[in-house]
């Protein structure tokens, strides 16, 4: 097994890989103006050995690393709720195994995406730069290979939130296993401590049941009384392909979920050697569907143990069949699988003298190597902000979120504390969260622009004089106690840096601005993006599409696909300069990159109200939009690509919007294009 983090691996190491993502500013890609203004800022103040001035990163949205909706997210409390449906404030695990809030949701839409497949039969879809934790750091999903091993969270800190006893943890077992629940409540089996043991679970529950022969070795077992609870926890009319584990199981704490596994290993396990010495385990879980067994796998890991998902085909009555198979093949995890889920009956003798002893201490993560990365077309993306370390977990594999402030706390070699403005509704929160720094540490709050006014006051003191006054006490008795803060950096990042204050703006030292993507880097981008498609692009292709794409990478992405669909359909299927053209014609995409709707709005200001100028809600009734979508989907690129102005008096074309619609424009018109795109 290789060594990820060991648990017994002290808080400094634990600071330091939590921190590093990447690991220093020459990793960062893009953005090369900002880079080299923080690494002098960085290095001058390590030089004086202070911390570095305060620091405002501001740029447009949509740079996030998101992943499928549907992947499943592991909560505090055991549940595994969809990335979909995680709000801000739930409490996550993160890459530790601890607990950590979700400051703030990002929905992306639908993106190219890859389908990772790793050797334990785990799967998980992302976008091609969401960053999975691997034996060699931090590695997004689009640069992942089958040499990379990535993370498994053993033994997570959940917090038990179920109300269930423990004998109904062991009865879901039993009927996940040999239950049947369509017409009335049986249970089928032939091991009699096993039946023994159904029956004495039944009867500390209160459920009447009678015994009745089978057939010449088994025995038919119907419960009374049972209906409304398996109809409580979803387990009514299922077949063996439509099984799955009951949510509350899910909530249960190590004990009950222990006893969920070993009743239903009773019913669908197996343990077998594989040769002759007597250690060389096989232990099996087997079912026809995949879901059941991957809930299984799940809950194995909850316990510290590692299994393998697999496909198992053979013949069944005489035709083909498949069924699934969850293996556990490693002796430490064997070992492990005795102690904790010490199934019962026959099966559970043979495991115990079979049983080989542990030879490796516990682990808080554990490898799954890479099989297959492969491209899965659109898929539904959105990601998180989580406090702390930044990372969660989605099909049980680490991810991460990569921000700018991480690499300012690597670079000088600090811890990093991290909130956002919308949580922040009260000057006590934020003086919390300011005393509790500690020297050097940075400070990141996302989404400062919208921190409260009462907060906001108090973070100027504390920029300038690390020092804040909490007041105590209300009308004339309220005293303001000083408190003194330690020398920290504060992080600030905003995608709307004109609703931040003027006295908040002036007290940041260092302001940069993430600007959109230049050609070339939308060019290198387009590259790898196409090598993840599987599509032939030629240098001038990746040209002509990434001087459509606005700068932004989302965009290129979208346009590689849809210029990739021509390419197949229309050419031969390598994407050149003049298949590129042709497809952007047909996909109404104009080489400044607009679309319909981004000429329709220029059209419209110059054909029907002579360029101008015009009122915005007047200028939306002409194309048939709302206002909000003109002002905020077409004018922001209208206006840097210099073709449209705004004025006291409204919208204005100005000379090369009239130009690009091939028009003449008339005298006193705005003249030259904003952005001098011949520079």
């Amino acid at each position: 097994m290789s060594d990820l983090v060991s648990a017994d691996a002290g808080d400094e190491d634990l600071d330091a890989e939590a921190s590093v993502r990447p690991r220093r500013l020459a990793e960062f890609i893009a953005q090369h103006r900002v880079r080299d203004q923080l690494d002098l800022l960085l290095k001058g103040a390590m030089g004086r050995g202070a911390p570095p001035d305060h620091i405002l990163l501001s740029g447009p949205p949509g740079l996030g690393k998101p992943v499928q909706v549907d992947a499943l997210v592991l909560m505090v409390d055991g549940s595994r709720r969809r990335l979909g449906d995680v709000v801000v404030g739930d409490q996550v695990i993160t890459r530790t195994g601890e607990p950590a809030e979700v400051l703030a949701v990002h929905e992306q839409g639908e993106l190219d995406s890859v389908r990772i497949r790793t050797a334990s039969g785990r799967e998980v879809v992302a976008a091609p730069d969401h960053p999975f934790w691997t034996t060699e750091g931090w590695v997004k999903a689009g640069d992942l290979t089958p040499a990379d091993v990535v993370a498994n969270v053993l033994e997570p800190e959940t917090v038990a939130d179920g109300t269930e006893q423990t004998d109904e943890f062991r009865l879901a077992g039993y009927m996940i296993g040999d239950g049947c629940t369509s017409n009335q409540v049986t249970f089928t089996g032939s091991d009699p401590a096993v039946m023994d043991d159904f029956r004495a679970v039944c009867d500390r529950l209160g459920h009447a049941h009678n015994t009745r022969p089978n057939s010449a070795r088994s025995e038919l077992i119907r419960v009374s009384g049972l209906m409304p609870w398996l109809r409580q926890h979803g387990l009514i009319d299922k077949t063996a392909w439509t099984k799955r584990v009951p949510e509350f199981v899910f909530l249960g704490d190590t004990w009950q979920i222990s006893a969920f596994l070993a009743a239903y290993f009773a019913c669908d396990g197996t343990v077998s050697r594989r040769g002759r010495d007597r250690y060389d385990l096989v232990i099996e879980y087997y079912s026809v569907s995949r879901g059941l067994l991957e809930d299984t796998q799940h809950l194995l890991l909850r316990l510290g143990i590692q299994s393998r998902l697999k496909l198992k085909r053979g013949r069944y009555q005489g035709r083909p069949h498949e069924s699934w198979r969850l293996s556990i093949t490693s002796q430490d995890d064997a070992a492990r699988f005795a102690e904790r889920v010490t199934p019962i009956g026959s099966r559970g003798e043979r495991l115990r003298e079979w049983a080989p002893r542990r030879d490796r201490f516990d682990e808080r993560l554990a490898p799954d190597r890479v099989t297959s990365v492969e491209p899965a077309g659109l898929a539904e993306c959105r990601c998180l902000t989580v406090a702390g370390d930044h990372t969660f977990t989605v099909n049980d594999l680490v991810v991460h979120n990569t921000t700018l402030a991480n690499i300012v706390a690597a670079e000088l070699g600090t811890s990093i504390r991290t909130t956002s403005g919308p949580v922040i509704e009260r000057s006590g929160d934020l003086a919390a969260i300011l005393t509790s720094l500690a020297p050097g540490d940075v400070l990141f709050i996302d989404e400062i622009h919208r921190i409260a006014k009462p907060a906001e006051e108090l973070l100027y003191s504390a920029m300038e004089d690390f020092r804040v006054d909490v007041v105590v006490g209300k009308g004339p008795g309220a005293t303001a106690i000083p408190l003194d803060v330690e020398p920290f950096t504060l992080v600030g990042a905003t995608t709307r840096a004109g609703l931040l204050s003027g006295p908040m703006r002036d007290r940041f030292g260092f302001v940069a601005h993430l600007d959109f993507y230049s050609p070339a880097d939308l060019d290198a981008l387009l590259h790898r993006s196409a090598r993840i498609l599987g599509v032939p692009i030629t240098d001038e292709g990746a040209a002509e599409i990434a001087g459509r794409s606005r700068g932004t990478p989302r965009i290129a992405n979208r346009l590689l696909r849809r210029v990739r669909d021509f390419a197949e359909v229309r050419a031969d299927g390598v994407v050149t300069e003049s298949t590129a053209r042709a497809a952007l014609k047909v996909y109404d995409v104009d080489e400044l990159g607009l679309d319909r709707l981004d000429r329709a709005v220029l059209r419209a200001l110059i054909e029907s109200f002579r360029g101008g100028p015009v009122g915005l809600s007047t200028l939306a009734v002409a194309v048939g939009e709302q206002s909000d979508t003109v002002e905020e989907v077409c004018e922001p690129f209208l206006v840097r690509a210099g073709l449209l102005a705004r004025t006291p008096r409204g919208r204005v074309a100005t000379e090369a919007g009239w130009v690009h619609l091939g028009k003449t424009p008339p005298s006193g018109v705005i003249q030259g294009d904003l952005f001098a795109r011949d520079a």
